[in-house]
């Protein structure tokens, strides 16, 4: 992996890592991944393709919420955008929580089967759930952003049967 730089590794109780195999000097470069998703928190100041931010943006003209530096930047989030646009226009004048939003992403990316560099080391699924730590009160609030999920996805997601093969909700939320 990685030209023999980096290996993957397990450590009980803390999840997945890796470590380099031989010592590096400072300020080298031993990756670089595009992320799997990514939500825009500040999504009145940032470009929600580039990440730049911007006093002026350009707002989706469909949905309102995503916002880009340019019509070069909506273009290219189109692919990405368009079943998370529908999702916000049906909740619109609300906005779900950023949380709700990223694991809509996640389920749409791994509705379209991409390859992806980012998984590269690890895969979506291969992250660890923190779900069985969790305290009832919070396991409780996981279940009401569950819930916004369902009522946020019921656009393009109207079955359980619809998402991505073994996919558990609450264990995402717990990622």
């Amino acid at each position: 992996m990685m030209s023999g730089i980096l290996e993957k590794f397990q450590s009980p109780g803390k999840g997945n890592g890796v470590r380099a195999l031989k010592d590096m000097s400072h300020g080298l470069t031993v990756m670089i991944a595009e992320p799997y998703v990514y939500t825009v928190c500040r999504i009145k100041t940032a470009c929600d393709h580039c990440l730049h931010r911007k006093e002026k943006l350009l707002r989706c003209s469909q949905c309102k919420v995503a916002r880009y530096c340019n019509s070069h930047c909506q273009r290219k989030a189109w692919q990405g955008h368009k079943r998370e646009c529908k999702c916000l226009r049906s909740t619109l004048p609300n906005v779900p929580p950023n949380s709700v939003r990223l694991v809509g992403k996640i389920i749409f990316k791994m509705l379209q089967k991409p390859d992806t560099a980012s998984e590269e080391l690890y895969t979506i699924s291969d992250l660890q759930s923190h779900i069985k730590e969790a305290s009832e009160e919070v396991k409780d609030g996981l279940r009401h952003l569950a819930t916004a999920l369902q009522h946020y996805l019921k656009e393009e997601i109207q079955e359980i049967s619809q998402l991505p093969p073994g996919f558990q909700v609450l264990e995402y939320f717990g990622k």
